[in-house]
């Protein structure tokens, strides 16, 4: 039996991977979502115990956007979890560090947040950061993450994938994809859509003005009062204004795009000696 963990990271198609593609494996099953939270992030007992090929997906086993997976020892923690396993392989997909901190950004205002992006990012008010759950730069570094489970599991049982390969030529890619993992399923019958649409900038000036009226999920943000159910019927008719979809490169100033290469340049040139990654087509900062 194995057991196969696709760990994300958040906004790397991981939902479609989840809806789409692993229910209709014919060698694998997929465990439930409830299931793999349960036993990973509330440490309740649950028996996975099977005959057949498991695998775990959700974009949470890498850590939360939010919180930085706390300092990085949540990550720990499960890749740790998941050692324990029969026979376990790791399926990482990571994306542009530039791409990924805004569509970071878009899904805490997604879950009701409302200060700026730079705010998000910074969080100056916070003289020790480490005691309140707060976005961190560190949660991108994707080579520390990728060595844990190397540590844990060997390097030959990581599998690491550009986002932004699956993006541009998806049928290509899942063929190769089931053919890595051995997978089995008819490639004609899969459902290439997409299941989430970004927020338009409309949308997000809206949704800004009305999560002032949600507690909702996010610890970091301001509220007014706490309206019941605005915020399940106002994310349904954002997300549809899909006029003036956002861009990053709206958000990242030359001084922040400075920043953030200095924060992940020497990470990223690791992961392509070591993987033999193509992150310079993709503008990764280098």
């Amino acid at each position: 039996m194995k057991n196969l963990f696709h760990i994300g990271y958040h906004k790397t198609a991981t939902t479609w991977f989840q809806k789409k593609f692993y229910p209709f494996l014919e060698n694998y099953i997929q465990v439930e979502r409830s299931k793999i939270r349960d036993f990973f992030y509330e440490n309740k007992f649950q028996d996975f115990s099977s005959d057949k090929n498991l695998i775990f997906c959700d974009e949470e086993l890498s850590g939360n956007i939010h919180n930085g997976a706390y300092l990085g020892l949540f990550s720990e923690y499960i890749a740790t979890k998941i050692s324990k396993f029969e026979n376990p392989q790791v399926i990482i997909f990571i994306r542009n560090q530039y791409d990924i901190i805004v569509s970071s950004y878009l899904q805490y205002i997604k879950e009701g947040g409302n200060y700026s992006f730079l705010r998000y990012i910074e969080h100056k008010e916070f003289d020790r950061s480490n005691r309140t759950s707060l976005f961190s730069f560190s949660h991108f570094d994707f080579h520390n993450l990728i060595l844990t489970y190397e540590s844990l599991l060997g390097k030959e049982n990581v599998h690491v994938y550009l986002f932004e390969d699956f993006l541009s030529d998806q049928k290509s890619f899942i063929s190769s994809f089931i053919k890595n993992h051995n997978l089995e399923i008819d490639i004609e019958k899969i459902d290439f859509t997409k299941n989430n649409n970004s927020y338009s900038y409309i949308s997000l000036f809206l949704a800004r003005i009305i999560n002032a009226f949600t507690r909702k999920n996010v610890l970091y943000k301001y509220y007014i009062v706490h309206l019941p159910f605005i915020y399940e019927y106002a994310r349904e008719i954002l997300r549809r204004i899909k006029i003036f979809p956002v861009k990053s490169k709206s958000f990242i100033n030359e001084e922040l795009k400075q920043l953030i290469k200095q924060k992940y340049s020497e990470s990223n040139k690791s992961l392509i000696n070591e993987y033999n990654l193509d992150l310079e087509k993709y503008n990764y900062p280098l």
